[in-house]
């Protein structure tokens, strides 16, 4: 079985392409619009939502222009990526005012940032 893509909510347009395409470096290749019929089948909201997609060698995330979106209870959903340089991401997303959250798991740190809409981001240095 092979990951197809990740499909996150966001409630703002700029703010998606500034977080996965300026401070991930994801290519934006396009954006469509769901249909309001076809957004109520799948997801109970009847309205049209603007998708747009960012890839990057085998990494495909849609993301679901949605403003109305919040986070009212804790979000564990997450999509995780391997960074060619973590230590220099980091210092990135702190220069940018993102919010950076770490942890100790077994004496490892790890490390997840949030993108402006309030998703979460696993973040590993690749090996």
């Amino acid at each position: 079985m092979l990951l197809n893509h990740v499909g996150v909510i966001n409630k703002n347009e700029e703010e998606a392409i500034l977080f996965y395409q300026g401070f991930l470096g994801l290519d934006k290749i396009r954006d469509f619009i769901v249909s309001s019929e076809l957004s109520y089948q799948l997801f109970g909201i009847s309205q049209e939502i603007k998708v747009l997609v960012f890839v990057k060698e085998t990494v495909k995330i849609e993301v679901f222009i949605y403003p109305e979106f919040s986070i009212a209870a804790p979000n564990i959903a997450h999509a995780g990526f391997f960074i060619d340089n973590l230590a220099d991401l980091i210092d990135k997303a702190r220069g940018k005012g993102i919010e950076v959250i770490s942890g100790d798991h077994s004496g490892r740190t790890v490390y997840f940032v949030r993108d402006f809409s309030g998703n979460l981001v696993e973040i590993k240095q690749k090996q």
